[in-house]
């Protein structure tokens, strides 16, 4: 695969999910990966699941999935009940994985929705407004001799990009909120485009980022390096 498109948490935005998915069906990309965090949203959750079927779109369960099917934390704002949702939802909901692991040019890509198996997890080298995340699992990871060349996940509705010496982790965002988008992996041309959508749910570009020059992004060994001191790789601006 050389090019991928990314979405992230959709949290019952399907009428984002729509456009999202026929404007990269129509830039012809390889695959879409999605991370997951389906439902509680203002939208409709069996219309999402539907979209994400019919579009082949390589998805992964996230906590609010978890949450939905265990009829648990019902609390959250906008929350979807299990006895509302169709019975091709449930079956659709139960059977998403964990982690998808993707063969591209480049080599091995991971899709998971927060670090690996644990769908709460999060890694965050730390800023001037946020403490940092580190994550034990990760290190162990990005130890071997051959460590997947890109992780994308969700979980912090952040599109951001964490550079380590062997893999890049890229936050696939959400399609909720004033940040709300989506992104196009470029494995070939080694960068990832960003687009945003309007207040009219129209798209327009957001940026690209070279994911093969990294003068001025910092490259960490480990999470355990996470000091703090660090300027946020954003997507989500123009």
């Amino acid at each position: 695969m050389k090019q991928i498109g990314i979405i992230g948490d959709v949290h019952a935005e399907d009428l984002r999910l729509r456009v999202a998915l026929d404007f990269l069906r129509e830039s012809e990309v390889d695959a879409i990966l999605c991370t997951g965090d389906l439902p509680d949203g203002r939208g409709d959750l069996d219309i999402c699941c539907q979209l994400l079927q019919t579009h082949g779109v390589m998805t992964v369960a996230g906590n609010h999935e978890r949450w939905f099917l265990q009829d648990k934390v019902r609390h959250v704002a906008d929350a979807h009940l299990r006895c509302h949702a169709s019975s091709e939802t449930v079956v659709y909901l139960s059977g998403l994985p964990q982690t998808h692991h993707i063969d591209t040019v480049d080599g091995e890509l991971l899709l998971c929705h927060g670090i690996l198996d644990d769908d709460l997890a999060k890694i965050w080298p730390g800023s001037e407004k946020s403490a940092s995340r580190c994550s034990a699992p990760l290190d162990k990871l990005l130890r071997q001799d051959a460590p997947p060349r890109f992780l994308i996940n969700g979980h912090m509705h952040f599109r951001t990009v964490i550079d380590f010496p062997k893999t890049q982790v890229i936050n696939g965002g959400t399609l909720k909120g004033q940040f709300a988008g989506f992104s196009l992996l470029d494995i070939e041309a080694q960068c990832i485009h960003s687009f945003n959508f309007t207040g009219d749910q129209q798209v327009e570009a957001a940026g690209t980022l070279d994911l093969a020059s990294r003068q001025d992004r910092r490259v960490w060994q480990s999470t355990g390096e996470f000091d703090g001191v660090w300027q946020p790789v954003m997507l989500h601006r123009g």
